[in-house]
């Protein structure tokens, strides 16, 4: 009788634990997980790993998430991304809860709801200490803590639609700590919500005196979309104009019925680069606001209306002065 072959050596198990943690990493999530059905000693290597990068795609089951961030053992998250849904909305404080036990580098968090608007962060997020980069969008920011030390390693910073009241005083004050606390920060976009009224006044002293030596000493770029030249607007867009060192463009998406003593007294304030430049994109419909100004008739203002076709679907998002003239810059 033939003696039965040697099993051939298991050389995936034999390799040092080094080695199998550095080509763990430079797996994706679930390709990591694949590897516990190569061998026992492979069986559940992930949960340990050395550093992990948990990317979930869109329409993710939030129960995955949670048994990932149950079942991970290791020290070091260098990237947590996900689409927040109308499905996981519920389960975001729990997962940032989770995450502040590891060390994070990288979070990547984009609200896709439907029926709930801009989901709430949770204020865990602010002891997530390592972050190197940060990206938010569509979520309301909770209030910054007392005694928010920022992100000291923060390379990285996008924020997009989010929610911060500008006409409440604790909203402002949490903007601008937020805004000391992002040394390297280039570009920065705020949308209006179309507020009518404030019930706090912010104008330029109160501002000036939130501002400290360095605050935004990188920021070049400044976007204000759909403004209605509130106060405390126009006070905001005068101190970066004024403060801003290494701006050169302050981009400002307004209505046409707008354009009052704030926009011209915003334009005339000191600007502290002498590359800055503000330019303007006003909404189409300004061609029926100057029709009514220049006293048109209503025949007159059709056949011109009709004549540029600036109403046209392909035109929708274009400006007056894309339309036109081109940019407008002041």
């Amino acid at each position: 009788m033939m003696e039965a072959k040697q099993a051939a050596p298991d050389r995936l198990s034999s390799l040092p634990a080094e080695l199998q943690d550095e080509i763990l990493v430079r797996l994706d999530l679930r390709d990591a997980v694949r590897t516990s059905a190569l061998s026992r000693t492979w069986r559940d290597l992930w949960k340990s790993l050395s550093v992990i990068s948990l990317s979930f795609p869109f329409g993710t089951h939030p129960s995955v998430v949670d048994s990932v961030l149950l079942r991970y053992i290791g020290p070091r998250v260098s990237l947590f991304r996900i689409c927040v849904d109308d499905a996981c909305a519920d389960r975001i404080d729990d997962w940032l809860i989770a995450l502040s036990r590891y060390r994070v580098e990288s979070i990547d968090m984009c609200g896709t709801l439907r029926s709930l608007g801009n989901f709430n962060l949770h204020s865990s997020i602010f002891s997530l200490g390592d972050l190197v980069s940060l990206l938010l969008k569509n979520c309301r920011i909770p209030p910054l803590p007392v005694g928010f030390p920022g992100f000291p390693a923060l390379q990285k910073l996008v924020l997009a639609y989010l929610c911060v009241d500008f006409n409440e005083i604790h909203s402002i004050l949490s903007m601008f700590t937020m805004l000391r606390s992002c040394h390297n920060l280039q570009n920065l976009k705020i949308e209006s919500r179309h507020v009518s009224y404030e019930s706090f006044e912010a104008d330029w002293e109160f501002l000036n005196a939130l501002w400290t030596d360095g605050m935004c000493a990188n920021l070049q770029i400044v976007r204000m979309i759909d403004i209605i030249s509130l106060p405390n607007e126009t006070s905001f867009m005068k101190l970066i104009l004024s403060k801003a060192t290494l701006l050169h463009t302050l981009y400002v998406g307004a209505h046409p019925y707008d354009f009052d003593d704030h926009i011209i007294d915003m334009l005339k304030c000191k600007r502290a680069s002498a590359q800055a430049r503000v330019q303007f994109e006003v909404k189409i419909l300004i061609l029926m606001y100057l029709c009514k100004l220049f006293y048109c008739t209503s025949e007159s203002g059709l056949y011109f209306i009709e004549k540029l076709d600036p109403l046209r679907k392909d035109n929708q998002h274009k400006t007056f002065a894309e339309v036109f003239y081109g940019p407008l810059r002041l």
